[in-house]
């Protein structure tokens, strides 16, 4: 009988961790996008939908459309790199050295997207990158 080497796999199971977590945040993300208008936001939101910008090719999308495309570009990223996570996690033929390289990887960009979110002060993102990044720091330390 043969081990599977997912199962052996240090730092496997923080990664896999990891990888869930961060599809739970662009889960929440994309939801947090369809709930009521904050109060008092109304006329900021109004004259961003007013406010059209020429960007070429015919098109002139207002702010709140820009605002919308990043905001779902931010949660298709999300998924994007949850489910690059997990498929390295559940596969058997990844090595220990490129999963401690994947995790690291997430270790820096995370670290960056705490420092943005602190720095804009948004809490929902931030509160979700502080609880993601010490799980991809323990899937680096313990993938050796």
């Amino acid at each position: 009988m043969t081990t599977d080497a997912r199962t052996t796999r240090p730092g496997r199971r923080w990664l896999l961790a990891g990888a869930i977590l961060m599809l739970i945040t662009a889960t929440l993300h994309t939801a947090g996008q369809f709930g009521p208008t904050p109060p008092g936001l109304e006329s900021a939101l109004s004259t961003m939908q007013q406010s059209k910008l020429e960007m070429g090719f015919g098109m002139a999308p207002s702010l709140f459309d820009i605002f919308r495309d990043l905001t779902f570009t931010m949660s298709v990223t999300f998924y994007a790199l949850g489910l690059f996570n997990l498929l390295v996690a559940l596969s058997a033929d990844v090595t220990v050295p490129l999963q401690r390289r994947i995790a690291l990887l997430n270790v820096g960009w995370i670290a960056v997207f705490i420092a943005l979110c602190a720095y804009y002060q948004v809490p929902p993102p931030l509160i979700c990158g502080i609880v993601m990044w010490p799980v991809f720091v323990m899937a680096h330390v313990r993938s050796k």
